[in-house]
């Protein structure tokens, strides 16, 4: 029985890059995810700001 360890080390390495690959997808998501949340609360708090200086120039 013969093992091919050229094999074995490129099957590690791949195995290696596929978890990689898999990890920067997750986190790309994430950062995503992140910056949907943070626009929507600048979104709010620019409205509240809007609607402040509105009242202020009705007054």
């Amino acid at each position: 029985m013969e093992i091919n360890y050229l094999s074995i080390i490129a099957s590690i390495i791949n195995l290696v890059l596929l978890f990689l690959i898999i990890t920067a997808i997750f986190k790309g998501i994430q950062s995503l995810k992140h910056f949907i949340k943070r626009n929507k609360e600048m979104d709010k708090k620019l409205d509240t700001i809007i609607k402040k200086l509105e009242n202020k120039e009705d007054s």
